[in-house]
């Protein structure tokens, strides 16, 4: 929660002039002169007692004016001080106003700030230490201070000779713990501690919320020891039990009521050894393994299981007068799914938004688990090395239009507290990673997207923050199809345009320096991914030796590339004297020699020279979304058919037409991937384009992913064109769909046909096309026109990328079929719709209007309800 800012000035003789908030109206604060001509005219000042903490930001404050200033800021200690700029927490001093009450002892309001100016100085205090230091950082940031990415290299001073305050502002964060990103595996954790703080993403309340069920067994070992039904039956057999190492991710037996009073004997127990404590977790160990007794299966689904134990610790330490304590767990695998129980005030669910089971939404979740009463928060992933490897343009954290979108959105749904996996992607996603605490602070930051761009390029790159902005835009906000070596084509680009600009000011070229060693980076890790054989054990290594060299500079997640991930491929090999352990003078890749001026500008002119942008020469073409079968076209006779694959998995789309108002009877087989049948059960949805709600004519649930076939059936009441959706947790599922119906499935940017193994397919090239161009996501198969004749080989591309085929007179108004294809073919000069014969197509309606030798015939509204009743 916030407090309501009140309205305050900050005034500064300086060509920056910056507003620390607006609000509310009131009298105008007081204007106070800090600093003039190199001399301060306050000293920062701490109370007597004051903690350890709060010295250290007033230490700060007073280091960081003078930087900005020019004055020396002394740093005094006095109680009772009437004069200075005051740092302290509620309680420190006795001269505060009236007004600057606080509630310290209430765990959800510890981090409000007052800041105010005065005659005699500056009052900047919190409710507690954690707030004081909150408050110190948030003055510095209204006065232009930024530690942008983790590094000195960028950290923003600026220079403010003449300082005038005047404000009057109160503070406190939006979501009340905002561990996002909460600071990457194998990393630099003074580093990480320096930057959290001073950009406010330490929190004054702990939510513990990780696997937790391991602890507990190791924290009571003798009791587990001797109670073999605490351990989760499965199979007829108690799974582990006697284990008490706290290894195995060992679910508990939670119908057993003794295992559950052991636990809440257990937390009970914490709380009262240490009662300033705030939370527990009571997550269970990671994966799967859940029991199978009768006493579980009462009490119901892994997520019932979960949180009655919770519950039931909740209400137990919530009984100690104690003062309010928390259950942290998480809504993540297999206790994804909402309950059916209500869940206990004090219990905190983080709704996971990625391993999810039941094939749920985040949204769906959230509304769940809401709607039992749960206090929720968010588990989400900003950068998982293992998915993105440290690659611009493929993680959420790096994705700007994602986090714009999704925290006051999770916000406006009843989440205040966040945590957020990531790795130490600084090069790909660092924009993304400096916003996100920005907006978690206050959420109506959200709609100042473009400012806090702006404010990031301009103080971080000066008078090259034009280039740069481009830079950032193609990282962290276009979101269009382009080949790797454009992406790092336009990036050397960017950054030789904004080292140009920047020539007279070293600390932006030091920034520039970093970015293009993580661009060198992304090059190196495209010539690895396509190479084979002893070229990708070449380009390994090329890529552990840079980023080896490179790793003080913050910008990659270098431990995981050079020792704990590699990228998981086994195929390459690390010889032994080259492990990470080796150290450096008995280590034949590690190098840690300092990259001149010289070296960086030669990879960045050989960088230029390698890779080219990719100049598209063909014009894209939007086509209308109303489909009519291609049947009003000529279709070739003995055209032979292709194969359009019905088994896949994910949410896939298939787009149908029908004659008249019927049913769709289809064969089902979900679970084809065994490992993965806690998915839950196929979802099927039919939606007609004629149906004004836009709600689903027809929805089935009903099979199960267990690898059998099963009948289903969808009733539609309309005619024309209808969509089924299919969705599987990604278990893999086939269909049987009847062959008499067109069948088409979307093949753009924007609609992607996701389909699995080979394909052979048909499109239509319009009349009056002259190249048919577009986007093939994978190097196999050919293209070929009406003729048979072979006009592209994508075999012959090096990687994915894009393809521009000229149309031969005579070949427009014709349809063209893709041969022994993967992947997808994002279609960008034609209709983006294919289908295994012309007449199975689905085409724009406009497209078979103009082309058709006599206009295509489209049913009377195609949409007229069965059965519908006159007047209605």
């Amino acid at each position: 929660m916030r407090l309501p800012i009140l309205p305050h000035r900050l005034l500064v003789v300086a060509p920056l002039l910056l507003a620390l908030s607006a609000g509310l109206a009131r009298s105008e604060p007081v204007t106070v002169t800090l600093a003039e001509n190199g001399v301060a005219h306050f000293p920062v000042v701490v109370a007597t007692g004051a903690t350890t903490r709060v010295r250290a930001a007033a230490d700060d404050l007073a280091g960081l004016l003078q930087r900005i200033t020019g004055a020396p800021f002394a740093v005094q200690v006095a109680t009772n001080a009437v004069r200075g700029i005051q740092v302290g927490a509620a309680g420190d001093f006795t001269n505060l106003p009236p007004d600057f009450v606080f509630a310290p002892d209430h765990p959800l309001r510890r981090e409000e700030y007052r800041i105010r100016t005065h005659a005699q100085g500056v009052w900047v205090i919190g409710a507690t230490e954690q707030a004081a230091s909150h408050a110190v950082w948030g003055l510095l940031d209204g006065l232009g201070y930024r530690l942008f990415f983790l590094t000195d290299t960028w950290e923003v001073v600026p220079e403010i000779p003449v300082l005038r305050l005047a404000l009057d502002t109160v503070d406190a964060p939006d979501y009340h713990t905002r561990q996002a990103p909460r600071g990457a595996p194998w990393s630099d954790r003074k580093l990480w501690q320096r930057w959290s703080t001073r950009n406010r993403i330490t929190s004054a309340f702990s939510l513990n919320t990780g696997h937790a069920y391991d602890g507990i067994i190791r924290a009571n070992r003798e009791v587990f020891g001797r109670n073999p039904g605490f351990y989760p039956l499965i199979g007829g057999e108690r799974r582990h039990a006697g284990r008490t190492d706290g290894g195995g991710n060992i679910k508990f037996c939670i119908g057993n009521p003794e295992l559950r009073r052991v636990v809440v004997d257990y937390a009970v127990r914490s709380m009262q050894a240490n009662p300033a404590r705030e939370s527990i977790s009571m997550d269970p160990s990671d994966g799967s393994g859940w029991c199978e007794c009768d006493a579980c299966a009462a009490v119901g689904s892994p997520s019932d299981r979960v949180l009655l134990l919770a519950n039931e610790v909740a209400e137990a330490i919530n009984a100690l007068g104690l003062g309010p304590k928390y259950v942290g767990i998480y809504a993540y695998n297999q206790h994804s799914p909402a309950p059916s129980i209500k869940a206990h005030s004090n219990v905190v669910v983080s709704v996971a938004t990625s391993f999810i089971r039941g094939g749920y939404t985040v949204e769906q979740l959230i509304e769940g688990w809401r709607a039992q009463g749960a206090t929720l928060g968010i588990r989400d992933y900003h950068d998982v090395f293992t998915w993105s490897h440290d690659m611009p343009r493929r993680a959420r954290g790096g994705n700007l239009d994602y986090l714009q979108r999704t925290i006051p959105y999770f916000h406006s749904q009843g989440a205040r507290f966040m945590n957020s996996e990531n790795s130490d992607s600084w090069g790909a996603n660092g924009l993304g990673y400096w916003i996100t605490p920005r907006l978690l602070w206050r959420v109506s930051e959200a709609g100042r997207i473009d400012a806090l761009i702006d404010d990031f390029t301009s103080r971080a790159f000066g008078p090259a923050a034009a280039p740069m902005r481009a830079f950032y835009a193609l990282l962290n906000q276009d979101r269009s199809l382009h080949t790797a070596e454009h992406v790092v084509a336009r990036m050397y680009r960017d950054l030789a345009a904004a080292r140009d600009l920047a020539a007279a000011r070293p600390d932006v070229l030091a920034r520039l320096d970093d970015l293009v060693l993580y661009t060198r980076y992304c090059e190196l890790y495209h010539t690895y991914r396509q190479a084979s054989g002893e070229a990708r054990q070449a380009g390994f290594e090329a890529i552990w030796r840079h980023a080896y060299r490179m790793r003080d500079r913050m910008m990659l997640s270098t431990v995981a590339i050079c020792s704990r991930e590699r990228y998981r491929d086994r195929a390459m090999v690390m010889p032994e004297d080259a492990a990470w352990k080796v150290p450096e003078e008995k280590n034949p890749w590690k190098d840690s020699t300092p990259f001149a001026a010289a070296d960086i500008n030669t990879l960045l002119q050989a960088g230029i020279a390698s890779n080219q942008l990719v100049v598209l020469d063909f014009e894209p073409v939007a086509f209308g979304e109303r489909l009519v079968p291609a049947t009003g076209l000529t279709i070739p006779e003995n055209l032979p058919p292709g194969e359009l694959p019905l088994t896949g998995r994910g949410l896939r789309k298939f787009l149908l037409w029908f004659e008249q108002p019927r049913e769709l009877s289809l064969d089902v087989t979900g679970g084809l991937i065994a490992g993965y049948r806690d998915r839950g059960n196929v979802k099927l949805r039919l939606f007609a384009e004629q149906e004004a709600t836009l709600e689903a004519v027809a929805v089935d649930e009903s099979v199960p992913p267990d690898g059998e076939t099963r009948a289903v059936t969808l009733k539609s009441p309309y005619a024309g064109l209808h969509t089924l959706e299919v969705s599987d947790g990604s278990d893999r599922t086939s269909l049987t769909i009847p062959g008499e119906l067109p069948l088409t499935v979307p093949s753009s940017q924007e609609e992607r046909a996701r389909l699995g193994g080979r394909w052979t397919l048909y499109g239509y090239v319009p009349r009056g096309t002259t190249v048919v161009g577009g986007y093939a996501a994978d190097n196999t198969g050919r293209l070929c026109d009406s003729a048979g004749r072979i006009v592209f080989d994508f075999t012959k591309q090096r990687a994915a990328g894009y393809f521009s085929v000229p149309v031969e007179p005579g070949q427009d108004g014709t349809f063209w079929r893709f041969e022994q294809c993967a992947g997808d073919r994002y279609l960008m000069t034609i209709p983006p719709y294919l289908a295994a014969h012309p007449s199975k197509l689905l085409l724009p309606a406009e497209v078979v209007a103009r082309d058709a030798a006599q206009p295509a015939a489209l049913p009377a509204e195609a949409a007229a309800p069965a059965e519908a009743g006159a007047g209605e």
